[in-house]
C-alpha cells in the first residue's frame, strides 16, 4: 500500500476549466442510440457557433485517411464529422464539413488538457462557416474513437451550456474536502498525545520519514511515472487492483479500533488463523479476531464495489473517494516527519518533481507525462489516486491528486504535534497558519488552472503556502532552530511529552 501511494502521491490537480473560451462552453453527448446511455463530454464551441438548441447529428464519421479534415470528405448529409486539430485552419475544416453536408463538426484537441477555442480569424461575415463546431479534449477524443472502434453507428448531440457557477462550486467542494482531510488527518496523527494510554500501540504503527526520503521519492516516483507513461495500457489494471486492495488494509487499520472500543468481546474472540507463509506474503497477522474479520469484510466489500462500479458516473466517484480518504488518513497516521528540516527537504523535492513532470517533461516526451498518466493515457480508464467531485455535467469531474493532500498534510501534522507539545494557543500556533496557508495555496491552484486552461502542479502553490508561513512564524518566535532539529519521531518521546500526559491525567 505504501509503495503504491509513494509512487503516485504527486499526481497533480487536473480539472477542466472550460467555461470562458471562444464561443462558450458546450456539452457533447455521444452514444449508440436506441435507449442506450450516451457518454457526455465537456466541449468548447467555435467562435462562429451559437446554437439556439441541441444539434443532433448521425452517424459519427471519422476518416483515418483525412484525419485532420483538411481535404474533401465523402458526402455524409446530416452526419457528425470527427477530425483532429492540425494541418489547416479551423475555418477550412468547417468549410470542408459543410461541403460534405455534415450538421456537426467535432475537433479533437492536439494538446493535453482542456480544449481550446476555435476562432474564425476574419470575424463574422459572408465567409464565416455556418456549421456548428466544437472542440473536445484529447482524452475525450480517445474515448469517442474507442467507441467508434466497436463498429456500431453512433449518434452525437451538442448543445450550449452555461455552467460557470456550478464549475466554481465544484472547485470549492474539492478545496473544502482537501482542507478537511488535512485537518482530520493531522488530528488523527496525534492520537498518542490526545490519548497517552494508547501511545505504545500507536507508535508501533508509525514510521519516521527520513531526510533522504525526499530524494528517494523523486527517483522512485520518476521511474514509476516513466514506466506508467510507456506501459499504461497494461499497468492501469494493476494500479486499479492495488488501489482496491489498499481499501482492505486501510479499513482494517481505521475501523478495527472503533469496533474493539465499542464491542470489546469481538476483539477477544478469535475468528480464524492464516497460514504463516500466506500471512507473511500478504503482510497480515496470522491471528484474526472477530473485530479484525468484520473490518476486513467491510474493506473487501468496498474494494469489490469499486472494481465493479468504478466507471459509473453516478456513484463510482464516491466509492473511489472513500478508499482515497482512508488511504490519506492512514498515510498521515503512519508516516511522521520528525522535524522541519526533514519536512522541508521532502516538500522542496516534490515541489520540483511536480513542476518537471507537468511543465518540462513535454520537452523530452512530447507530452506532459504527469497529465498523460493522471488521465489514463488513452486507456479509457482513469488513475484512481485522486479525489473526484462531479460537475453539473455527467462524466465531468474536478480532481485533485492524493499527493497534493498527503505531502503537505505530513507537514501540517508535524505543526499540530509541535503546538500540542508546546501548549500553544489555539490560533497562535503553527497549525492554524499551516492550514490557512494550505487553503490559500489550493485557491491559487484553481485560479491558475482557470487562467492557464491547463492541468497545474498543485504543489507549486501548496509548498510555499505551507512552508513560508511556518518558517516566518518560527523566525518571529525564535523557534526556527528548535523546530528545524526537533525529534518527534516514534523512537522516543519529544521533550515535554510526559509533562503533557501527566497534566492531562490530572485534569481528567
Amino acid at each position: 500500500m505504501r509503495a503504491c501511494g509513494a509512487a503516485l502521491w504527486a499526481l497533480s490537480a487536473a480539472a477542466l476549466p472550460w467555461g470562458a473560451l471562444a464561443g462558450g462552453a458546450a456539452v457533447l453527448r455521444v452514444g449508440a442510440g436506441g435507449g442506450r446511455a450516451a457518454k457526455t463530454f465537456p466541449a468548447v464551441l467555435a467562435e462562429w457557433s451559437d446554437p439556439a438548441g441541441p444539434i443532433a447529428a448521425r452517424p459519427v464519421v471519422y476518416d483515418e485517411e483525412n484525419a485532420e479534415g483538411c481535404a474533401r470528405h465523402r458526402r455524409c448529409r446530416g452526419c457528425t464529422l470527427l477530425v483532429r486539430q492540425g494541418d489547416c485552419t479551423f475555418v477550412q475544416k468547417a468549410k470542408q464539413a459543410e461541403a460534405a453536408g455534415a450538421s456537426l463538426l467535432v475537433v479533437i484537441s492536439a494538446k493535453d488538457g482542456a480544449p481550446m477555442g476555435m476562432a474564425s480569424l476574419g470575424g463574422r461575415g459572408s465567409s464565416t462557416p455556418r456549421i456548428t463546431a466544437a472542440m473536445v479534449s484529447k482524452a475525450a477524443g480517445r474515448k469517442i474513437l474507442l467507441e467508434l472502434s466497436h463498429g456500431r453507428p453512433l449518434v452525437a448531440e451538442c448543445e450550449k451550456h452555461d455552467g460557470l457557477m456550478a464549475d466554481i462550486l465544484s472547485e470549492l467542494a474539492v478545496a473544502a474536502l482537501a482542507v478537511s482531510l488535512v485537518v482530520w488527518g493531522a488530528w488523527h496523527s496525534v492520537e498518542d498525545l490526545r490519548r497517552p494510554e494508547a501511545k505504545a500501540k500507536f507508535n508501533e504503527e508509525v514510521v519516521a520519514v527520513e531526510e533522504h526520503s525526499g530524494v528517494h521519492f523523486v527517483l522512485f516516483g520518476s521511474v514509476m511515472l516513466t514506466v506508467l507513461f510507456f506501459f499504461m495500457k497494461y499497468l492501469i489494471y494493476v494500479l486499479l487492483f492495488l488501489f482496491a486492495t489498499g481499501a482492505v488494509s486501510t479499513t482494517t487499520m481505521l475501523l478495527e479500533p472503533l469496533i474493539s472500543k465499542h464491542f470489546p468481546n469481538l476483539q477477544a474472540t478469535r475468528a480464524f488463523t492464516l497460514p504463516k507463509r500466506l500471512a507473511e506474503w500478504i503482510g497480515f497477522p496470522e491471528e484474526h479476531s472477530c473485530s479484525d474479520a468484520i473490518a476486513e469484510g467491510v474493506g473487501s466489500a468496498i474494494a469489490v464495489a469499486f472494481l465493479l462500479y468504478r466507471n459509473n458516473d453516478s456513484f463510482g466517484w464516491a466509492l473511489q473517494n472513500v478508499i482515497a480518504i482512508m488511504l490519506l488518513l492512514t498515510i498521515q497516521r503512519t508516516l511522521r516527519l520528525p522535524n522541519l528540516r526533514t519536512g522541508t527537504i521532502l516538500l522542496v523535492c516534490t515541489f520540483f518533481f511536480d513542476i518537471f513532470w507537468v511543465f518540462l517533461s513535454p520537452m523530452i516526451f512530447k507530452k506532459s507525462v504527469m497529465i498523460e498518466v493522471a488521465t489514463g493515457g488513452g486507456t479509457g480508464q482513469s488513475v484512481p489516486m485522486v479525489l473526484k467531485i462531479p460537475g453539473d455535467i455527467p462524466g465531468q469531474f474536478k480532481i485533485l491528486g492524493l499527493g497534493d493532500i498527503a505531502i503537505p498534510g505530513l507537514l501540517i501534522s508535524l505543526l499540530l504535534r509541535h503546538d500540542l507539545v508546546r501548549r500553544s494557543r489555539r490560533f497562535g500556533g503553527y497549525f492554524t497558519a499551516g492550514v490557512v496557508g494550505y487553503a490559500i495555496g489550493l485557491g491559487a491552484t484553481f485560479v491558475s488552472l482557470y487562467l492557464m486552461k491547463h492541468g497545474q502542479p498543485a504543489l507549486l502553490f501548496l509548498v510555499p503556502g505551507t512552508l513560508l508561513p511556518t518558517c516566518a512564524i518560527a523566525l518571529r518566535k525564535g523557534e526556527l532552530k528548535s523546530l528545524w532539529t526537533a525529534s518527534y519521531g516514534p523512537e522516543g518521546p519529544p521533550e515535554g511529552y510526559e509533562a503533557l500526559a501527566d497534566e492531562e491525567g490530572k485534569r481528567a
